[in-house]
């Protein structure tokens, strides 16, 4: 009841892009429109996973966010959750979005999807599943990733080389399709720009969320992280 309560209050906090709706206007021009719906319905499903598992585990939702990029969602909480928590909204999105196709899969077998339906929704599946797998901030791969990192490494230098892997990893994507003379579309340049903007914004932001990450550490008493007692000035460790 507590979730289903969360579920009804969660749409004051859903922003739409005004992109969305010239996408959507293009889209309907052009006679893209059920491709695009299908795309947005997947973005959406992927989301949907992501909630869920934030207000399972009560965390506080600021903003969802649907842009022509892709959905994003805000939170108003601590930096310092527990591993499980932050592991399992880290994937939620891809698992929900795994059995939305697992369920088209099985309706397309017994004959309730047409094949062009179906071969639609596969294709963005697969498209947006191994986009999002990616570690590049602010992409699920890369929140996967960061939870293995605050386990092993400082706060402050996990940040940091996650900032370094997406630069790398956005490289190494553009080399290789220039390597292999792959067409850039207006759509990938798109992409692209928004990432790198979103990975210089992380950078600017890295004094602010370790200072943030002392003071929850000073003023919060948490169990469920190891602990270390800094002697001297060397707080980076």
């Amino acid at each position: 009841m507590v979730i289903i309560y969360h579920i009804k209050s969660i749409y004051k906090k859903i922003h739409f892009s005004p992109s969305i709706l010239f996408l959507f206007l293009l889209s309907f021009i052009s006679g893209l429109f059920k491709e695009v719906i299908i795309f947005f319905l997947v973005i959406i499903i992927h989301e949907i996973g992501h909630v869920i598992t934030s207000l399972l585990y009560n965390w506080n939702i600021k903003k969802i966010k649907f842009t022509i990029c892709g959905g994003f969602i805000e939170y108003d909480e601590k930096i310092d959750k527990p591993f499980k928590e932050e592991f399992l909204i880290a994937i939620s999105g891809l698992v929900f979005q795994s059995l939305f196709f697992l369920i088209c899969n099985f309706l397309y077998i017994n004959n309730f999807l047409n094949i062009k339906l179906f071969f639609l929704i596969e294709k963005y599946h697969y498209s947006i599943f191994l986009f999002n797998l990616l570690p590049i901030i602010p992409l699920d791969g890369s929140k996967i990733i960061m939870t293995f990192f605050y386990i092993i490494l400082p706060y402050k230098k996990a940040l940091k080389i996650i900032n370094i892997v997406s630069f790398f990893s956005i490289f190494f994507i553009i080399s290789f399709m220039l390597l292999f003379n792959i067409r850039f579309e207006y759509s990938y340049i798109m992409i692209y720009f928004f990432l790198i903007k979103k990975i210089l914004c992380y950078i600017k932001d890295i004094p602010y969320l370790f200072n943030r990450f002392l003071l929850e550490r000073y003023l919060i008493e948490n169990n469920y992280r190891k602990n270390v007692v800094i002697n001297g000035s060397n707080i980076s460790k």
